[in-house]
């Protein structure tokens, strides 16, 4: 009985540090939500342009660095070491007419993301 009980024990911290493990860092939400934000403006944004639709779309790509910068200094984040939740919040200063303000909720674990809740205003 009581190496059974160690046996379920020995599992059960080895799922938890193997969760730990693969929960994502703050810097692959980073680069997770820039390519969200970037393929939406190429998409969204840039193809409503016309003829500056190119441009557009070269600016947004040269620009992913600075993206990432604006989305961890607007995204706080829960960390449960197991899995995390993040919260971002992309508001700009002055508005700009087709450009949305952006309130995202996203789990990280297992190295992956899902974002669960998504909204332009």
């Amino acid at each position: 009985m009581k190496t059974s009980l160690i046996g379920i024990g020995v599992v059960i911290l080895g799922a938890g540090i193997a969760l730990g493990v693969t929960n994502p860092s703050r810097e692959d939400y980073q680069v997770y939500a820039g390519d969200i934000l970037a393929t939406h403006l190429k998409e969204d944004v840039c193809t409503d342009l016309g003829g500056g639709q190119d441009l557009c779309q070269s600016f947004v790509e040269e620009s992913r660095p600075q993206l990432q910068r604006i989305i961890d200094r607007n995204t706080s984040r829960d960390n449960f070491f197991i899995f995390s939740i993040y919260r971002t919040e992309l508001v700009l200063p002055i508005p700009i007419p087709g450009v949305p303000e952006i309130h995202a909720e996203t789990v990280g674990g297992l190295t992956q993301f899902h974002t669960y809740q998504l909204e332009e205003q």
